[in-house]
């Protein structure tokens, strides 16, 4: 008995252990710089930043010089390798060769700046788009401690109300063997625990679909169980909803939102490579310059030239064509994301609006008060001033009301990180 006592201290003691490992409190800010120095999609859109950044770089590089030499190897008559004598001009016994020659290709009509230049262009958009997937991904990561936290309480809510119902189904379970209650009201109360242990099953699935993506966010590698800790009275004070705007915000957001940024950009690069495609169409000079020892009409043969092709067939017309029905492409693209952007804004701000009426329409206090009043019922039901029903009807109505009143109050704050996502920066500064 003592060996069973020991082990079960034990295995209670590891337990506690474990849970007290896995389970980890995480502030909002604490999340936030997780996400930023931890977050694996993060860092991988960052090196293509970088890749688009060393393109610039590669750009602006002039073309190398180019540089040939050739060596006679064996002249056959005097049985030499690699022959330099000197001897008497056109006498092949005595005889050796030698060549060389430079050629340096010179890009004409500004193709290297305007390179440049388009170059830069897409390292922009690539750098948007970056801090496009930033906003997008702080949204996910915002939106998702909420309702973590509010599941949590949710959770942690009807964990409470099930172990309350589990003490008076065994207490009516006692009173049905002794006969002093219905079968009828045994049952009615053992399908208020189900009913409450499937509400738990449904609010542990939402809670572990946001934890799992929470944690990916945030590039959790020890599948750590987070507990979100919120300051109500912060976050309350972070969203001052009266100091916003409308016409503001959405002027905010033609100024910061990346992905108009990018689409901007994209219309600059599109014009900035139609001026690169026309400056190809121009040929470009290459300057060569030659030694030839003893191959030529006279010795020691110097001679320069330049070489360039003739614009008769290939004048770049097709990608000329190309760039500037890409130019129109980018154009509408603008003007989509430009729409997209005001709706946005738009939409969000009445979420919270028809958000804020709810929210505002519920006292602080509206929980702890429901709370009393179901205590209250709790033990007049004890004392039997209180039907079965009444009773139950009146334990759903608080359940269904505190599970709301946190949906209410996750989606509210959700609904402020979405404005702040729509807008491209804080709304609320």
């Amino acid at each position: 008995m003592r060996k069973l006592l020991l082990i079960a201290l034990i295995f209670s003691g590891l337990t506690a252990i474990c849970q007290s490992i896995l389970s980890k409190p995480i502030t909002f800010q604490e999340a936030e710089d997780r996400f930023m120095k931890g977050s694996f999609l993060l860092l991988a859109q960052k090196y293509n930043v970088d890749v688009a950044k060393a393109f610039v770089r590669q750009a602006g590089l002039f073309n190398n010089p180019i540089v040939y030499y050739e060596q006679s190897l064996h002249n056959r008559y005097s049985g030499k390798y690699f022959p330099t004598q000197l001897g008497t001009f056109g006498d092949g016994r005595t005889q050796g060769e030698f060549i060389v020659q430079s050629n340096w290709l010179f890009s004409i009509a500004g193709k290297r700046s305007k390179t440049v230049r388009v170059a830069q262009g897409q390292a922009d958009i690539a750098q948007y788009q970056f801090d496009d997937l930033v906003r997008t991904l702080l949204f996910a990561l915002r939106g998702d401690f909420y309702q973590v936290y509010y599941g949590q309480q949710s959770v942690k809510l009807i964990d409470e109300e099930i172990n309350s119902v589990k003490d008076i189904v065994a207490g009516f379970e006692d009173q049905y063997k002794k006969q002093n209650i219905s079968l009828r009201d045994l049952t009615r109360i053992r399908a208020l625990l189900l009913s409450l242990q499937n509400d738990r099953m449904a609010a542990y699935q939402d809670l572990q679909n946001n934890l799992t993506e929470f944690s990916i966010l945030i590039g959790d590698k020890d599948t750590s169980i987070w507990n979100p800790v919120l300051d109500e009275a912060a976050a309350e004070a972070k969203y001052p909803m009266p100091k916003v705007v409308l016409a503001q915000l959405i002027e905010k957001a033609f100024s910061s939102r990346p992905d108009l940024k990018a689409a901007v950009a994209g219309v600059a690069t599109a014009e900035a490579n139609i001026k690169l495609q026309k400056a190809i169409a121009v040929p470009d000079i290459m300057a060569q310059e030659m030694y030839d020892r003893n191959g030529s009409y006279i010795p020691n043969y110097w001679a320069g030239g330049i070489q360039m092709a003739i614009p008769v067939f290939n004048r770049n017309q097709g990608n000329i064509q190309a760039a500037k029905s890409q130019l129109e492409g980018s154009r509408q693209l603008l003007q989509q994301t430009q729409t997209n952007v005001q709706n946005n804004v738009m939409t969000s701000y009445q979420k919270i609006i028809e958000t804020e009426k709810v929210y505002q329409s519920l006292s602080v206090d509206a929980g702890k008060d429901f709370g009393l009043v179901l205590s209250g019922a709790r033990t007049n039901f004890e004392k039997k001033n209180l039907s079965l029903l009444e009773f139950v009807d009146l334990f759903e109505s608080y359940k269904d009301f505190m599970i709301q009143f946190n949906t209410v109050k996750s989606n509210r704050y959700t609904y402020f990180e979405e404005l702040n996502f729509n807008v491209g920066t804080d709304a609320f500064k």
